[in-house]
């Protein structure tokens, strides 16, 4: 008996490459915007530059880089000197006018007690005089009493006149020293303004940037050696084509862009549009205001920027969708074909798109895909026209 050995036909062997996994994409319509992207450089709205008005050495420094402090609080403190004495110097110069002042009062009141005693004497004399001069004319008295009682009316008068002009010195020495007390107020003023000097406060809420200088340097009137942003908002300055000047208007929304990433980092609105064109340039100087609760942004950060001029709906898809040949761009598109067998597979088919603008991480599509459509958007190097697909999650 004759046997054989038979073989298997490679044909039959042969398999079809399994299907590649990949992530699925259902596309919708959504809101495209048409958007022009610009590079700016972030400003804060208040930032001081903290600069001592006094030199003197640096005593102490109640704040580190970064600590966000309210306004009115120390920063630094400088060492005392001589202003401290002469604070006090005027503090007693006050002192000793007004105790001066308080000695004139005095004056004036015992003055014025003197006088109204003189006056009495004067009236009293008076009227002695008075007697004495009608008793001479009838006989009853002679000449000498007469005379007697004539001098001492003299002198009841000059003490009167004595009292009064104590009164006129001591009132004049009142406002000697009313004015020695407005002098030495304004000496304490001048001379506390300088030892408040001698504490550097801050003018404004904010937070604290770098430290140039550290205990025991010493500070030069008007050198640099802190400063205080507020951060709260931060403006962006860009220069817009004059071209567009028709479409600017206030309240626009401006967007922050990661540069890595394009995902929106912020969302601002224009605050300021200059009233004039850059004639070199034919650009316009615009400024957006962005809120920064979060302190992510920074003053002096550059960071991309985009304005949006206006949004109509359309077709968006992932930029891990998109394969490139050249210079044209193509997607798979699923499809469903039926094998030898008569199962029903899914397979992908490279479709050439047009796309316009990128918005975040996604591209506009302005031909080549409809919504409904659905594109693979993992595993792209691995695709080829025709190839077999398996939905993953």
């Amino acid at each position: 008996m004759t046997t054989g050995c038979s073989r298997s036909n490679p044909e039959a062997q042969a398999t079809s490459p399994p299907p590649v996994p990949v992530k699925l994409e259902t596309l919708t319509s959504a809101t495209v915007e048409e958007s022009s992207g610009f590079l700016g450089n972030l400003e804060a709205t208040e930032k001081v530059i903290i600069k001592p008005e006094i030199q003197g050495r640096i005593k102490e420094i109640r704040v580190n880089p970064g600590d966000r402090i309210k306004q009115g609080d120390v920063i630094m403190v400088l060492q005392p000197d001589q202003t401290q004495s002469q604070l006090a110097n005027a503090e007693a110069g006050v002192n000793a006018a007004m105790a001066s002042r308080d000695a004139a009062i005095e004056q004036v009141k015992v003055a014025q007690s003197q006088q109204a005693s003189a006056q009495a004497e004067v009236n009293l004399a008076q009227v002695n005089f008075q007697r004495a001069k009608f008793l001479l004319e009838s006989g009853a008295i002679g000449q000498f009493d007469y005379d007697r009682a004539e001098t001492d009316l003299e002198t009841k008068k000059n003490r009167l006149n004595e009292a009064q002009n104590s009164i006129k010195a001591a009132q004049a020495a009142i406002q000697q020293a009313e004015a020695n007390i407005r002098q030495a107020q304004a000496q304490v003023q001048t001379a506390a303004v300088s030892v408040g000097f001698k504490q550097i406060i801050s003018p404004l809420s904010g937070v604290v940037g770098d430290l140039p200088v550290k205990p025991g340097d010493y500070a030069s009137t008007g050198e640099a050696i802190a400063t205080v942003t507020r951060n709260d908002d931060l403006d962006l300055r860009l220069s817009v084509p004059a071209k567009r000047s028709g479409q600017l208007k206030q309240g626009m929304t401006v967007q922050l862009l990661d540069p890595s990433t394009q995902k929106i980092l912020s969302k601002g609105t224009i605050n300021f549009i200059s009233p004039t064109v850059d004639s070199s340039l034919q650009t316009i100087l615009i400024k957006a205001r962005f809120p920064n609760s979060g302190a992510n942004l920074r003053d002096g950060q550059q960071v991309e920027a985009k304005i949006v001029w206006n949004s109509e709906p359309g077709i968006l898809i992932p930029t891990t969708a998109i394969s490139r040949i050249g210079s044209k761009s193509f997607v798979f598109v699923t499809e469903e074909q039926q094998s030898t067998d008569g199962q029903i597979k899914q397979v992908v088919r490279q479709r050439p798109i047009q796309l316009g603008n990128i918005q975040e991480a996604d591209y506009q599509v302005l031909e080549g895909l409809e919504p409904g459509d659905s594109i693979a958007v993992s595993n792209i190097l691995k695709l080829r026209d025709g190839a077999a697909i398996k939905s993953e999650s």
